[in-house]
């Protein structure tokens, strides 16, 4: 391959994967693209995984585009199915062990969207009972398996965690959510609203078990016995682990790629080898996984600038509110990063927390309930604060 035709190629067909071959194409429709993936290669929004069940989807109505339609609107190489086995950073090649075999793709550029894989549970992590839903093969898997559970333990009261009791509630006949946290959102929203949110759970039937720890794991083929330091025993038909998402970085180590929780990238999502990036839930940007939908768009379209330019493009994060997909009591929060504290409002249906500093400037908000009918309202003001304050800076 002469050096003018090497590709860019991106290893991963997930949101961040995809979105940069839809940039790439906005700009530059010349360049040969390629991309490579373990899976069937289908477009799909991994967000939706947590509350496909609540709204009756299956897994082939996940499916936004199918991959030949993909590879036709990219005008793409798509592989599919495909591992990926070595980089070789100094003759920019790489090696890829497909079902037609084994061969090699020399790059001009080459970018990791590797994802992130579920953090495991060491005590549950070889038993068959225990389920992760990282991607639409495991919500197939998990999914033809629905049936058969009538006991569900969730581990995890995070984000994906809360989504997950609240999608299932309608499918299984008992939920036990387990958290070490003393209130679920705990390292996200305030005490308030994460009470009031376990309050609405418990009401559509789920049990909670707050600053709990498993102490000991029995099972069977057909059943698992949890004991937690509370000294409660439940006996489960599944479970489900949702403790955090762990950004995948083996290949990247394999390489000599600097990796630390993440892959490690600068403001241009550039690693520490040449003509190789990284974007999307496994990469470590300036020093922090950014492991949601608007940071992975943000990275895309800078990315795509840079590679179509050869000019670095620093990306940049404006504010932007984490939601929590839950009808019986939907959260948005806007984190606040710097000291204060939390003023709240509340008549009964819905929490307001706005996070003030000491100047009275406001900082971040949290709401839940029909609180989250003042979103609008509440990022205007947030944004208009950021705003004063850079004018008086």
């Amino acid at each position: 391959m002469k050096p003018s035709t090497k590709p860019i190629v991106i290893i991963g067909t997930g949101l961040a994967g995809y979105n940069l071959a839809k940039e790439l194409r906005k700009i530059d429709t010349n360049t040969p693209l390629v991309l490579v993936t373990q899976d069937d290669g289908h477009f799909y929004s991994k967000p939706q995984l947590s509350t496909a069940f609540f709204y009756g989807k299956n897994p082939k109505e996940l499916i936004i585009t199918d991959v030949n339609t993909m590879q036709t609107q990219l005008d793409a190489t798509i592989y599919t199915h495909t591992s990926v086995c070595d980089i070789d950073s100094k003759m920019q090649k790489i090696s890829l062990d497909s079902p037609s075999g084994q061969h090699e793709i020399e790059y001009r550029d080459l970018v990791l969207a590797l994802g992130a894989s579920p953090k495991p549970f060491p005590l549950l992590a070889q038993h068959p009972r225990n389920y992760r839903i990282n991607n639409r093969l495991d919500f197939a898997h998990f999914e033809e398996q629905l049936a058969h559970i009538e006991h569900l333990c969730i581990i995890g009261s995070g984000l994906v965690g809360c989504e997950f009791a609240h999608d299932f509630v309608k499918k299984v006949k008992q939920i036990s959510l387990i958290t070490i946290d003393p209130q679920p959102l705990h390292n996200l929203v305030p005490e308030q609203v994460g009470k009031a949110l376990q309050r609405a759970l418990e009401n559509s039937g789920i049990t909670f078990y707050t600053n709990a720890r498993i102490e000991s794991i029995s099972s069977s083929a057909e059943k698992v016995a949890l004991t937690l330091n509370s000294q409660d025993n439940l006996i489960a038909d599944a479970v489900l682990t949702a403790i955090g998402l762990a950004p995948n970085c083996d290949l990247a180590k394999k390489a000599g790629i600097q990796t630390s929780e993440g892959i490690v990238v600068d403001s241009s999502l550039k690693t520490n080898q040449p003509h190789i990036y990284a974007l999307g839930d496994c990469a470590q940007i300036n020093g922090i996984c950014r492991q949601y939908v608007a940071p992975i768009l943000q990275s895309a379209r800078a990315l795509a600038q840079t590679l179509t330019t050869q000019i670095p493009c620093a990306v940049s994060f404006p504010p932007t509110p984490i939601s929590l997909k839950v009808q019986t009591y939907p959260v948005i929060v806007m984190p606040p990063s710097q000291k204060g504290q939390w003023q709240f409002e509340s008549d009964g249906e819905g929490i307001k927390a706005l996070f003030m500093d000491d100047e009275g400037n406001l900082k971040g908000y949290a709401l839940g309930g029909k609180a989250v009918e003042q979103r609008q309202e509440c990022l205007k003001s947030f944004m208009q604060a950021q705003q004063n304050v850079c004018l008086t800076a």
